[in-house]
């Protein structure tokens, strides 16, 4: 079970990183597809491939602060958010099962 109130700094913090590192407006997107991403996975029968462009934009969005942060910065980001990560696992593996 996901502890809504640490999802909740964890995303905070991302979005943050995200800020710094992309701008303003990345930071939003991202906010905003995990928004709807939770809402995908109150919902299982919402799972669709407007689901999965938020996934891909979520993971398209770390992996460009990947490129931009030293290899430590990156795992002590990675560190930080691990109800994030673990939340987008749970929605991989329940979009193939559905």
């Amino acid at each position: 079970m996901i502890n809504l109130e640490v999802f909740r700094l964890e995303l905070n913090y991302l979005k943050q990183v995200i800020k710094d590192i992309i701008g303003d407006k990345a930071s939003g997107e991202l906010g905003e597809a995990i928004e709807l991403l939770v809402l995908c996975f109150l919902n299982p029968k919402n799972y669709d491939t407007y689901c999965l462009s938020n996934l891909q934009t979520v993971e398209q969005y770390l992996n460009q602060i990947q490129q931009k942060l030293t290899p430590y910065e990156h795992k002590q980001m990675l560190n930080n958010i691990p109800t994030i990560r673990n939340f987008l696992e749970k929605v991989k593996l329940e979009m193939s099962i559905s």
